[in-house]
């Protein structure tokens, strides 16, 4: 049975990696928007999907540390946003490369 729990690992490690890199993409995409076109409405926007990626990267991180950069990232990230301070794209950086 052992072969079997090993073979799926993998298998989520790379589900669980390609679920971060689809919130940090949402994440940048709606940051970008935001940065060409600062209404009320793209804010929104960008709060709305910040805070809808959050709790899942959050729940990512508590069993992959290696993605708790990203959450905190994306907390830091929605402040600026909220604050009206400046803010950077999102990146995803694992083993000395990012994606």
């Amino acid at each position: 049975m052992n072969p079997i729990k090993d073979q799926v690992a993998p298998k989520n490690q790379l589900l669980v990696k390609n679920i971060v890199e689809h919130a940090i993409d949402q994440a940048n995409f709606t940051i970008k928007n935001l940065s060409k076109r600062p209404t009320i409405a793209m804010l929104m926007e960008c709060e709305n999907c910040l805070t809808d990626f959050m709790p899942v990267v959050k729940l990512i991180a508590d069993d992959y540390i290696e993605y708790a950069p990203i959450y905190d990232r994306l907390s830091e990230t929605l402040d600026a946003v909220q604050r009206g301070c400046d803010f950077d794209l999102i990146e995803l950086e694992l083993d000395g490369g990012a994606a």
